[in-house]
């Protein structure tokens, strides 16, 4: 091995100096590079032994925010149908209370149009959220390879599914996900970054509150018998839709928010590598 070759753990080592004299030289040893293979001492580095752990353990999450992203949006544009047919509905309720007449057809198609819409948005809702705490989790998980997290990153999903912890535990991991990401692009770019804290508070405040009214929304369509039942649960589930439009655009902000961060935090990695080796 030529001695240009052995310098090439030396360039991407924080323990070298130059000696005008000398050339390269290791702090470690005090010596030049006369090791063969590859430098013994090269693994003490403390740099490059958090670059190896992060190109080790850093998995892709740019595609899952993507994915979360383009459901979200699918479901919101599901929402507004349904806004529209339960507008139907109630126009159609109306009708009946009024005394007009009404076929048999009008309800039964209704009825199928109301079902079909309730049985998708049900089926894609399910996978919106999985696909939401995939990334979530991933999120977490690449932070827990960069710095100490507060959490085993496995809360990251089941926090979700867990009552009491649930109202508080998914704010705090997503406000250390984005404390944590902000404060290490600091250290990378020597630059301040804002945070979006503000924005992640009011994400779990739409959610808490959208939790609230799904559930009266539920409990009302399921106890609807009578006329003016039936028009009430149409009513309360025109205002769940209308919970449910901020807390969509909210969470698709928060989500390229922290997927930013995510993306610019492995630039500046690679950036800093690049650096070291030149």
């Amino acid at each position: 091995m030529t001695r240009e070759e052995r310098l090439v753990s030396c360039k991407q080592c924080n323990n070298r100096q130059l000696d005008f004299n000398k050339g390269l030289l290791c702090k470690l040893t005090g010596k030049e590079a006369d090791f063969e293979g590859e430098c013994p001492d090269f693994e003490h580095d403390a740099y490059n032994t958090y670059i190896r752990k992060v190109k080790e353990t850093i998995r892709p999450n740019k595609k899952r925010a993507q994915w979360a992203e383009y459901l979200i949006w699918i479901l919101l544009g599901l929402g507004l149908i349904s806004l529209y047919s339960s507008y139907l509905q109630y126009d159609l309720l109306l009708k009946i209370q009024e005394g007009f007449y009404v076929s048999d057809h009008e309800i039964t198609s209704n009825d199928l149009r109301e079902g079909i819409i309730g049985v998708v948005i049900t089926i894609l809702y399910v996978v919106s959220v999985i696909t939401f705490i995939r990334w979530f989790r991933r999120a977490y998980y690449n932070l827990s390879s960069r710095t100490d997290i507060r959490y085993d990153e496995g809360w990251a999903a089941g926090s979700w599914f867990v009552p009491i912890l649930n109202l508080f535990r998914p704010y705090q991991i997503m406000k250390e996900i984005d404390d944590e990401s902000s404060n290490l692009i600091e250290k990378h770019s020597q630059e301040p970054i804002s945070d979006s804290t503000a924005l992640i508070g009011f994400w779990w405040a739409l959610w808490i509150i959208s939790g609230v009214v799904g559930r009266y929304v539920f409990r009302t369509s399921l106890n609807a018998e009578s006329l003016e039942e039936l028009m009430t649960s149409t009513q309360v589930d025109m205002l769940g839709v209308a919970f449910d439009v901020p807390l969509s655009l909210i969470t698709v902000f928060m989500i390229r928010a922290i997927s930013k961060k995510e993306e610019l935090l492995l630039k500046l990695e690679s950036k800093s590598k690049e650096e070291d080796l030149n």
